[in-house]
């Protein structure tokens, strides 16, 4: 990873969490107002920030300070305060101009993602982010059926986030990794830098990223909480 994207990834959580980053301390809690009902917490490196809804401040802050950085992405952690299960965590991989992307996948117009949606899941559609409006867009047609499409989306403000899916007849042949090299060429192009996020406990994302030799940094997980009072 160059260190101008490092830069730009901590600058990001920095002003978010208002502290620096790396912080001074191994775990900061920090209420930004952002959510209502739920805490994120993101760890990077060995440090970790957690944002919590300022209602939530009395009950998560102790919780988080009595343990590790890394203990805080496990989601039996969160059990005592949490309101209903803890995904993830999720780890997040990096592309910029220092990493070697093949192009190989053509641009698709983003009414043609449709044709994939029958063949999946709508948890996995939107945790793909294929329900967002993307900024580009790119597959791969077999026998006239789009099999692999990934997006690139909007993060932080700027198109980076990228998305992939396959048709579950088109697995385990390295389309994936296909179309998401594509899109984190593309985000590269616009912003210098582009996203893959993925769930720990998918294999086939995880492979994707280690194909592509994308840089691991970071990692979060989301835990529900009690919904403010009006």
């Amino acid at each position: 990873m160059q260190a101008a994207t490092r830069s730009r990834i901590d600058g990001h959580w920095s002003r978010r969490f208002g502290v620096p980053v790396p912080g001074l301390q191994p775990v900061t809690v920090a209420g930004s107002g952002r959510y209502d009902d739920a805490a994120l917490v993101v760890l990077l490196g060995d440090h970790a920030y957690v944002d919590t809804p300022l209602a939530a401040l009395d009950a998560v802050t102790p919780l988080a300070l009595t343990h590790g950085p890394a203990e805080l992405l496990d989601p039996a952690t969160w059990a005592p305060v949490a309101t209903g299960p803890v995904p993830g965590p999720a780890d997040h991989f990096w592309a910029d101009h220092g990493t070697d992307l093949s192009v190989d996948a053509p641009t698709i117009d983003p009414a043609d993602l449709e044709l994939l949606r029958p063949a999946v899941s709508d948890a996995e559609w939107r945790e793909a982010g294929f329900d967002r409006e993307p900024n580009a867009c790119f597959g791969i047609v077999e026998g006239g059926e789009l099999v692999a499409a990934s997006v690139l989306t909007a993060l932080w403000g700027w198109p980076v986030d990228v998305g992939v899916l396959v048709a579950p007849q088109a697995r385990g042949r390295g389309l994936g990794a296909t179309v998401a090299a594509a899109a984190l060429a593309a985000g590269v192009g616009l912003s210098g830098f582009a996203a893959f996020r993925a769930a720990r406990a998918n294999a086939a994302s995880r492979a994707v990223a280690a194909r592509l030799g994308l840089d691991a940094y970071g990692a979060n997980v989301v835990v529900p909480l009690p919904p403010r009072a009006h």
